[in-house]
């Protein structure tokens, strides 16, 4: 790591440290043991010359120093806030650090830093208690309260916001193999149900779908964020994610709405049906031309689907792009891990089954929630009840709660 030091002037002291640049998380410098201390949130003009950091105070450069931690009087480390703008230099990365264990600071003491500054210098957030947590939560919910919020906790903060179905090719390819398949197996139950109805079913038991799970809890997404996935190998750096969406009330869907009904019966189309309906929607909104997929063999296939659930369907109301763009949907309480998950949905529309491509999420708000110190945090939510037997209450899971509340 010797190339990646740099050596920070002051007054007569060279103090030996390390730049770390993120693009979600920062730009930061973190000093090596010393036993002197910055004054915090000073004005500063900063110049590189030879590996050698000097601060000069300046009332127009936005430069601030911040202390993060302070271990006695043997470490403490500050940041660098100037608008992403940082100067050319040598820096690491989370990748480039070791996990744990080293002589310089490693990845895990970093994220923790930044979890005591809790706001970061790009906007973001990183959270490291329930605490913190619930008042980041708060904040962003009282800002925008004419507003439904939804919440989805990850495990890895790179995770992709993209239904299951939509993962792998094989999967979209055969939506509507699986579909049939599954309604087959569990006939006698589900023969008399709605599309989103079966869907939500299949989404239970893990099959692919076009649906991603929501919750209107934002504790339950926490928890979401710090429960390991089964197999689940490291890659990278130890942080979760929890994901805030916020939708106008009158853009939120329910199960029995009538776009909903539209979005959810593409599960049962044949796949080159859709790819037809995708190409003609598409080329009829950019031409101004609803006679383009009115006109198709796929569209008419569509139609004679829905009116199987919807027999008094109306083509004078339907808008061409309900099926393209995703849609919150909340559903009724048909089982028990959706009442203890305040479980809703996103329902995703139609995709191009030749390159993949779909319409995004376009609700998501900017501020990311990164999620660190999970072991912990797991502790303080059983504190609150929320714990696997709460989350999955099922007896499998119940009887694992029990067995580790007395290991």
């Amino acid at each position: 790591m010797l190339e990646y030091r740099y050596y920070l002037l002051v007054e007569n002291d060279k103090i030996p440290g390390y730049f770390f640049s993120d693009p979600e998380l920062g730009f930061y410098f973190f000093t090596e043991p010393t036993h002197r201390l910055l004054l915090e949130k000073q004005k500063i003009n900063l110049s590189i010359e030879n590996k050698e950091i000097n601060l000069e105070k300046s009332q127009n450069n936005p430069f601030e120093i911040h202390i993060l931690h302070q271990h006695g009087l043997n470490v403490y480390a500050f940041v660098l806030v100037e608008k992403w703008q940082q100067p050319i230099l040598q820096y690491l990365t989370l990748n480039e650090l070791p996990a744990v264990g080293a002589d310089i600071f490693n990845s895990e003491e970093i994220l923790n830093l930044l979890s005591q500054i809790c706001l970061l210098p790009t906007g973001h957030f990183m959270v490291g208690n329930v605490q913190d947590y619930i008042s980041i939560c708060e904040r962003i919910i009282s800002a925008t309260p004419d507003k439904d919020f939804f919440f989805r906790g990850h495990y890895n903060y790179k995770y992709a916001l993209v239904p299951s179905l939509y993962r792998k090719k094989c999967f979209y390819e055969n939506e509507n193999f699986m579909y049939m398949d599954f309604k087959t197996q569990f006939y006698n139950e589900l023969s008399d149900k709605k599309y989103i109805e079966i869907l939500t079913t299949m989404q239970h038991y893990k099959m692919p779908t076009r649906l991603l799970d929501t919750t209107s809890n934002p504790l339950v997404a926490l928890y979401m964020a710090c429960d390991k996935p089964a197999n689940y190998k490291s890659k990278g750096a130890n942080i979760g994610e929890v994901i805030v969406m916020h939708e106008e009330r009158k853009n939120v869907k329910y199960s029995d709405s009538n776009a909903i009904t539209l979005l959810s019966c593409l599960a049962v189309l044949e796949t080159n049906y859709k790819q037809e309906m995708y190409e003609r929607i598409k080329e009829s909104i950019e031409k101004k031309d609803p006679t383009i997929y009115q006109n198709s063999i796929a569209f008419k296939r569509f139609v004679a689907e829905v009116k199987t659930e919807l027999p008094l369907f109306d083509l004078d109301f339907f808008k061409p792009d309900v099926l393209l763009k995703p849609k919150h949907v909340k559903v009724g309480m048909i089982n028990e891990r959706i009442i203890a998950q305040s479980g809703n949905f996103i329902l995703f529309g139609l995709c191009d089954y030749v390159t993949g491509e779909y319409t995004k999420l376009d609700t998501i708000h900017p501020k990311r929630l990164f999620v660190v110190n999970r072991d912990q945090i797991v502790k303080q939510l059983n504190m609150l009840n929320v714990n696997v037997g709460t989350m999955y209450p099922d007896k499998d899971h119940m009887s694992s709660t029990i067995t580790k509340a007395y290991d």
